[in-house]
């Protein structure tokens, strides 16, 4: 019987033996942007993410149309800058929700449905970077809608727009990442705290949507039936509408700035607080 035949019927065994990691190593204390990287990617491969990421470019083109007419026309068309900016904020803001959708949703349900804490505790990795991850996770996309268009708009004023130069640039982008901050956290911590409580993402993302709606709704409607208009910010979505308006220089500020901002206040560390409260057994991770 040849060697061949003998052994025609035997597994062979590789013996590689021990191999160290070799590979660049992170400091531990970063750890939660692994996590944030992890949701961004899973998000990614979902076709109907990138669609609305790409299509929040595409109002650029519109509001830089219309930031030249304004410059140029000025005397004619009732529209300042400042209306074309805050135009522009309340439809990157629906982009937003839709990217707060696509991160959000899974985030916490379907790591508390697969049982994917443990694993994550197990490594090195704390609950606060893992909390941290996540939220950062949103607030990248969040930003990548908003933040990042509006930036190129910023350019593009400060180059052909009414007033020119680098602080009119400055301006307006100052005003850009303070409400973008301000988006990411109250949105962030919303949809984290819906996921918590959700048993799949897709229940998550549907109530994420629901919230958004029905809470501007509400606020809307307890301000005109009670004639306290500072009651509209009780729904995040439109007070943060009126940050926007003072901001960018549309109304001045006054009260009503100060109820939309404690309004987002509340939205976070109530929605924080469900968060802690339902992961409440890995908080000493």
């Amino acid at each position: 019987m040849s060697q061949e035949a003998a052994g025609a019927g035997e597994a062979r065994i590789y013996d590689q033996g021990y191999r160290p990691w070799t590979g660049p190593r992170g400091a531990v204390g970063t750890r939660f942007w692994i996590v944030a990287w992890h949701e961004l990617a899973q998000a990614w491969k979902n076709k109907w993410f990138r669609r609305v990421v790409w299509a929040s470019f595409f109002p650029l083109g519109v509001f830089s149309v219309l930031l030249i007419v304004t410059s140029r026309l000025g005397g004619v068309v009732q529209l300042g800058p400042a209306d074309t900016w805050v135009q522009f904020w309340g439809v990157q803001q629906l982009f937003a929700m839709l990217v707060v959708y696509h991160l959000g949703r899974n985030a916490i349900a379907e790591d508390l449905r697969t049982g994917a804490l443990a694993v994550y505790f197990s490594r090195p990795v704390s609950f606060a970077q893992y909390l941290g991850g996540k939220w950062l996770a949103v607030a990248l996309g969040v930003a990548g809608v908003t933040l990042a268009p509006g930036m190129v708009l910023a350019v593009f004023q400060a180059l052909v727009g009414e007033q020119t130069g680098p602080l009119v640039f400055l301006r307006a982008a100052l005003s850009l990442v303070v409400l973008t901050a301000l988006l990411a956290a109250v949105e962030g911590a919303v949809v984290l705290a819906i996921s918590s409580l959700a048993p799949r993402g897709r229940v998550a993302g549907i109530v994420w949507v629901l919230v958004f709606f029905l809470s501007a709704g509400l606020g809307a409607g307890l301000a005109e039936a009670s004639g306290v208009e500072a009651l509209g910010a009780l729904g995040f979505p439109d007070a943060h509408a009126r940050l926007a308006e003072r901001l960018f220089g549309l109304r001045d500020l006054d009260v009503a700035a100060l109820w939309a901002l404690g309004s987002h206040g509340l939205w976070t560390l109530g929605a924080l607080g469900i968060v802690l409260l339902r992961l409440r057994r890995w908080r000493g991770y």
